[in-house]
């Protein structure tokens, strides 16, 4: 997969933000540390405080670098998710917002669990390092093993809320 190709394809894409209409040619992207436990990153390279500067100011916001995990070539749309996430931060958005995570699936929709062997394998990293190795009810007493990254939100066996 040619990345470079994705790049330009979904440059024009993204929406409207501050630093938008510089993305074309500011961005460059390099591949992270194959041990690097997240799928992309983004870097402002003229740092976080000029950064501010020219976000109120509307100013040109210098170079950019996205990073991307080097597995993400291996599923082409994981890939254009990622990569679609982080010129979103390179655009404007810094926060994990719902605008963000609205944009994103509109441009590139994300990937289910259970399609992804990346996601996988980082669902069981986490847990594997997880101090919490399984939840019980406070109700009834049913304890089970942790399966999942996020907390459920009711007991599996008396379905009241934990």
């Amino acid at each position: 997969m040619d990345v470079d190709a994705v790049l330009a394809e979904l440059i024009p894409q993204i929406p409207e933000n501050v630093f938008t209409k510089w993305l074309a040619e500011r961005v460059c992207w390099v591949w992270l540390d194959e041990d690097d436990d997240r799928l992309g990153m983004t870097r402002f390279e003229e740092g976080p405080s000029e950064l501010v500067r020219r976000r109120r100011l509307k100013l040109d916001p210098g170079n950019i670098t996205i990073g991307l995990h080097p597995r993400l070539i291996e599923e082409p749309q994981l890939l254009r998710h990622t990569l679609t996430h982080e010129l979103i931060h390179a655009s404007g958005v810094l926060s994990h917002s719902n605008e963000l995570h609205d944009a994103v699936d509109l441009i590139a929709p994300g990937v289910k669990i259970s399609d992804s062997k990346i996601l996988q394998d980082m669902r069981d990293d986490f847990l594997e390092n997880s101090r919490v190795k399984s939840w019980t009810c406070k109700n009834c007493g049913y304890e089970w093993k942790r399966s999942t990254v996020k907390k459920p939100m009711r007991c599996h066996k008396c379905a009241r809320p934990l």
